[in-house]
């Protein structure tokens, strides 16, 4: 009875998002989850309505401290056919991506500035049928990301907090990042997704989408609200100002879910 009463609310709730096709897309970040019941968290927000779910991982170096393996990433892609992106918050990408690409995430997140040649990864990636985007840390100049970067890669990740840890204020700078970016963007990768990651709260995600975000990143908002869904649901109300276009940036995310064998 509970399994079938979760199976409605999903369906209400996904019902009630559909037609707004102007409505950015919404990510659970699961690095403010529960970890000792993660299973639950996972399905709870899942059943909210979140477009998907974001999994950070840091390995203590690039970022000062540990979070997810892959081990449970193919765990959290058994638990929800929901899309996963996992971003890479680690040194040396290059060692990682194969087995995060293998642990069922849909789309590949790591960071410019953690290696010296982008291209490989993102070919890699992109190999496995996978999307492959960069992360921007919030003090690096957007020169860093090219042209040829940048039509290279399918979504773009602005972090809008010092990165390792969850609950921290936005830096309202990079409003005028996301923007900056999108105009790039619309000349050279109009298909380009852009993501804002970090501070983000259900109350606080309207201009950001407004500037040209198309996916918006929420963690202690949704994780230490209340209410799962009346967080959810107050997200989304605030991501009805985005661009006609942002959802079908995101298409092939959003309706090609990975699973794993494991």
């Amino acid at each position: 009875m509970a399994g079938n009463w979760f199976l409605l609310q999903k369906i209400a709730n996904n019902i009630c998002s559909k037609g707004e096709s102007e409505m950015a897309v919404l990510l659970a970040s699961l690095l403010d989850a529960d970890w000792l019941k993660l299973e639950e968290e996972v399905r709870a927000v899942d059943v909210a309505g979140v477009d998907g779910f974001s999994i950070d991982i840091a390995d203590g170096h690039f970022v000062p401290r540990l979070t997810f393996d892959p081990l449970i990433v193919s765990k959290i892609r058994n638990i929800t056919d929901a899309p996963l992106e996992v971003h890479l918050m680690v040194s040396e990408p290059e060692i990682h991506i194969k087995q995060y690409c293998d642990a069922g995430a849909d789309q590949v997140v790591f960071h410019i500035e953690a290696t010296d040649d982008p291209f490989p990864l993102i070919k890699y990636i992109k190999s496995q049928g996978l999307r492959a985007g960069l992360a921007l840390l919030l003090e690096t100049p957007l020169e860093r990301i090219t042209d040829h970067m940048l039509e290279s890669i399918d979504a773009l990740n602005f972090m809008a907090v010092p990165v390792g840890y969850g609950g921290q204020k936005v830096s309202e700078h990079t409003i005028e990042r996301i923007g900056v970016m999108r105009g790039r963007a619309r000349d050279i990768n109009p298909q380009l997704a852009i993501e804002i990651d970090g501070g983000m709260k259900p109350d606080n995600c309207a201009e950001f989408v407004k500037a040209g975000a198309d996916v918006i990143i929420i963690g202690t908002g949704i994780y230490k609200a209340d209410n799962y869904n009346e967080a959810v649901r107050i997200a989304k109300q605030n991501m009805l100002v985005g661009d006609i276009e942002s959802r079908k940036r995101l298409e092939t995310f959003l309706s090609k879910p990975g699973r794993s064998d494991n």
